[in-house]
């Protein structure tokens, strides 16, 4: 049955993905110091605030996984959602990393020593693959490779609270014990965890926005607006004890989501495109013609909003590479900086490009394979 997709969420990830990418393009290498020579407001503030959108990704991840992690029934069924979620990040992961690695073999006599390859030993692939390179202290590979691992470790750990939640309470209450375990663990993370940010490598760390995300999971199903006053009323404790911005962003998405989400799986897949276009509502006196377009306009917009979405993963893991050329590109040709931000649009629009094929070519075929 095909079901209606989130445009609130597709919207979301994309605007999150493309902040990502920009504020890698301001933070390494030649290309980002010529970028704060020609525009530093901008650069400050793609370095200094596009980087939050790490947030939007926390909150959003919590939305999506709360389907699927809150409601099995027993412990098996979460075992296998866990492996899942493994085969889902991982694989794609590793070849993102093994690109990012050749790029920087190949390149590495035009590149800062911020960004080449500190180490490319049989351990440091290891590391990766089990996700413990920031924990066992193992030089990530690419810019980002750090959320990947903090992205699995979320999702397990409320696998876990809601495994622990099959174990102690009858199947109708299940859902109820898992919630209240995941709310105790977002108040010891916003109020205590988060303000130290040398737990950052671990999950509780970050929690508190991913299971905002949760809570609004569950505001979307109903009933809203206890939910909702609950993620505000969990929020604004956090910010009276110590004001994050970080935070303020999460609760602002997670009210955002809480209060316009539609209901229904949240996301769920539509291969429609004609099912994001809203019911008109328009006056007799308003055309056909005028109805059928805004309706078409509507749908590519958020047929394009689906695609992008489903491509941010991509994007994620691939764009350092295109970071890398550009930084060596002003290396070799230092006459491009009096054209960073051309150069670095340049490495935006090859970013894209590049996750257009990675998807194709390498998550599709290795989703396939491992399905």
């Amino acid at each position: 049955m095909t079901r209606a997709r989130q445009p609130l969420v597709d919207a979301l990830k994309v605007l999150a993905a493309q902040c990502i990418v920009w504020h890698h393009l301001s933070a390494y290498g030649p290309l980002s110091d010529a970028l704060w020579t020609q525009a530093p407001a901008l650069a400050d503030a793609l370095y200094d605030h596009a980087r939050k959108a790490v947030q939007v990704f926390l909150v959003v991840g919590g939305f999506l996984a709360a389907g699927t992690l809150l409601r099995p029934t027993d412990g098996r069924l979460l075992r296998t959602a866990v492996l899942q979620r493994y085969r889902r990040l991982v694989p794609p992961f590793l070849v993102a990393m093994a690109l990012a690695a050749g790029m920087a073999t190949l390149l590495r006599p035009w590149l800062s020593d911020d960004l080449r390859l500190q180490s490319a030993t049989p351990g440091t692939w290891l590391a990766h693959a089990l996700l413990l390179h920031d924990i066992v202290e193992v030089p990530a590979i690419a810019a980002g490779a750090w959320y990947v691992a903090i992205d699995f470790q979320l999702y397990a750990l409320v696998a876990g609270l809601a495994w622990i939640a099959t174990q102690l309470a009858p199947a109708p209450r299940r859902n109820v014990l898992a919630l209240a375990l995941l709310i105790g663990c977002i108040a010891v993370s916003l109020l205590h965890v988060n303000r130290h940010p040398d737990l950052d490598l671990w999950a509780l760390y970050f929690i508190g926005s991913y299971g905002l995300g949760v809570l609004a999971a569950q505001a979307v199903r109903g009933p809203r607006w206890p939910w909702s006053m609950a993620i505000v009323a969990i929020g604004a404790a956090a910010l009276a004890v110590e004001w994050r911005d970080r935070i303020a962003l999460s609760l602002g998405v997670a009210v955002l989501l809480a209060g316009w989400a539609r209901p229904g799986t949240p996301g769920s897949a539509s291969t429609d495109p004609a099912s994001f276009a809203p019911r008109s509502q328009a006056s007799g006196a308003a055309s056909k013609w005028a109805r059928g377009w805004a309706a078409r306009l509507t749908a590519a917009v958020a047929a394009g909003m689906a695609t992008g979405a489903d491509r941010s993963y991509a994007l994620f893991l691939t764009h350092y590479s295109a970071v890398l050329v550009g930084n060596a590109a002003l290396a070799r040709w230092p006459a491009l900086a009096a054209h960073a931000w051309a150069l670095a649009t340049g490495c935006w629009a090859a970013s894209l490009l590049l996750a257009w094929a990675f998807e194709h070519a390498v998550e599709r075929p290795l989703a396939r394979r491992l399905r």
